[in-house]
């Protein structure tokens, strides 16, 4: 637990150093108030990493287990298994192994080793198969026979993982298809409409406290102040962006923060087209 107070005070605290320079650098723009949602854009990045870490390491445990098995079956004792299999490359999980591996070596038991070496590793998934590992091991549950069932029992939720991403991969396409509709949509008003609306004469509103004689009164062009349509539309496609990233990160892979990465692909791509778009036309 202060393992992870500590990682996330220090994304934090370079969210709050960054939001304040951002401040002082914006604060006589328009785009000032975008510098509070730094702290809140790094804590989402910091906490994406950590779930590609720990999405790292559940994979390669499963490997683990799988080769650990084989080894068993073959008539290699757990410790001289464990010794094997931390020559091989776990990837992130290499560390964890190696550490496993000396602690048994130590005269450890296997239990409270696993227990001790794979507590730091904040993965559910992992510390749920150490904890029925242990304990079937504690009823006199034979090594072999604990250590496939717990391999099967991974390959099955990485399974039932894939198909749900492949059986939401057209309800992806979807909701990428809609918001670039949504993108046109905004460009044809931007284009069409919004001209019309900038060629309308504007009534002077301060003449319906003069008089009925001026409540027809139109102002000039110089009095009439525009509105910014591009930068409004621009806060548009940001906010949807930022709210449909994280609904198709839910959909797919059941995590809001794994949608971060759609949001980067949405907001990069429609601010690319909107821009491109209306420039080459505003220039034409």
């Amino acid at each position: 637990m202060d393992a992870v107070i500590k990682y996330y005070g220090k994304w934090a605290l370079l969210g709050i150093v960054c939001s304040i320079i951002a401040f002082i650098l914006l604060q006589n723009t328009t785009f000032a108030m975008t510098s509070f949602i730094i702290p809140v854009i790094l804590i989402m990045y910091a906490y994406y990493q950590q779930n590609s870490q720990i999405k790292g390491l559940e994979e390669n445990f499963r490997v683990f287990l799988d080769d650990l098995k084989d080894l068993l079956q073959a008539g290699v004792n757990i410790n001289d298994a464990l010794v094997i299999t931390a020559k091989n490359d776990y990837g992130p999980l290499s560390p964890y192994i190696k550490r496993l591996a000396a602690k048994v070596r130590l005269g450890l038991p296997f239990e409270k080793a696993m227990t001790r070496t794979f507590a730091k590793t904040n993965s559910m998934l992992i510390k749920k198969i150490i904890l029925v590992i242990n304990q079937t091991l504690r009823a006199g549950g034979n090594f072999t026979r604990v250590f496939s069932v717990s391999t099967d029992y991974v390959e099955k939720i990485e399974r039932l993982k894939s198909q749900r991403k492949s059986r939401t991969t057209s309800t992806i396409i979807n909701s990428y298809v809609v918001f670039y509709v949504f993108i046109m949509i905004i460009i044809a008003i931007q284009i069409f409409f919004v001209p019309i609306l900038e060629n309308q004469p504007a009534m002077n509103i301060s003449a319906i406290t003069g008089g009925l004689s001026n409540l027809g009164e139109v102002v000039s062009e110089e009095e009439v102040q525009k509105v910014n349509y591009s930068w409004h539309f621009t806060n548009l496609i940001i906010v949807q962006a930022a709210f449909a990233g994280p609904m198709i990160g839910k959909i797919s892979e059941n995590s809001f923060v794994a949608g971060l990465k759609h949001s980067i692909i949405l907001l990069t791509t429609s601010l690319l087209v909107y821009v491109t778009v209306i420039t080459f036309l505003t220039a034409a």
